[in-house]
């Protein structure tokens, strides 16, 4: 929400108090940037890695429709490469957190900057990252897509632990392990035929290097639905029917990252 009867003419967070070297909203809470309360205090995204690259997607994208009066296809295919699920989705969010003006017959797909959304766009562009200013779009779209298998090391293990410890309490998982010499991935469940229900490793997989077997978890991590599933399929057919039943999605896909 912007602080002012002249919504859009000053830009968001304005309103925060610098107090021993932070910056401190209105409801006591402390951030490093501008941005951090915006991205987090505000939006309440997570801390992730893409956070600068998604920004500067938003920055770019509030930019486009300040300019223009008409969007549709022309703009879908400038900002997001012609895809139209992502652009029409994102509108649809730039709506529902109050980014765009919606009131009246205006349809959500056409909807000019409200006073929010403005106020976020000067916001943005007064702490941009010089870096970003000279980069295509395409280049912007393309660092998203590519954040998980290119983040640096240290990044991509944040990441992937954070995951580990989002799904650490469902009752199948996959997990990363070091076993001797070998880096492996393993699958436990829990093992209900007893009176106490019990963890056991009911598939494992080695690996020669850790980068292969993150490789490997973070494409099991974005199928993460189908956990309990191919749980069930080790328990009643065997690791091994499991092994070739990965194998066999990871070939037809064209394989993951590396």
């Amino acid at each position: 929400m912007v602080r002012s009867d002249n919504a859009g003419d000053l830009p968001w967070g304005w309103w925060l108090r610098m107090s021993d070297g932070a910056l401190e909203d209105e409801d006591g809470r402390r951030w490093h940037s501008v941005r951090d309360a915006f991205w987090h205090g505000h939006l309440r995204f997570p801390a992730v890695a893409l956070k600068s690259e998604q920004q500067e997607l938003l920055l770019r994208i509030l930019n486009a429709i300040d300019r223009r009066d008409a969007y549709g296809q022309e703009t879908m295919h400038d900002l997001l490469g012609g895809d139209l699920m992502y652009w029409r989705f994102y509108r649809c969010w730039l709506a529902s957190v109050g980014l765009t003006a919606t009131e009246g017959d205006r349809n959500v797909f056409d909807a000019r900057l409200s006073g929010d959304g403005r106020s976020v766009m000067l916001m943005l562009r007064a702490t941009r990252d010089p870096d970003w200013i000279d980069l295509p779009f395409a280049d912007i779209v393309e660092a998203i897509g590519a954040a998980d298998r290119d983040a640096p090391g240290v990044a991509r293990e944040t990441a992937l632990q954070a995951f580990e410890r989002s799904v650490a309490r469902r009752p199948h998982v996959f997990a990363r392990e070091r076993i001797g010499g070998s880096h492996v991935v393993t699958l436990t469940g829990i093992a209900t035929a007893a009176r106490m229900p019990t963890r056991s490793v009911m598939w494992s997989h080695p690996f020669a290097a850790s980068p292969a077997r993150d490789d490997f978890f973070g494409w099991l991590a974005g199928r993460v639905d189908r956990w309990d599933d191919w749980t069930r399929l080790a328990y009643e057919r065997g690791a091994s029917a499991l092994t070739q039943h990965l194998l066999t999605l990871v070939l037809e896909g064209g394989g993951w990252p590396s």
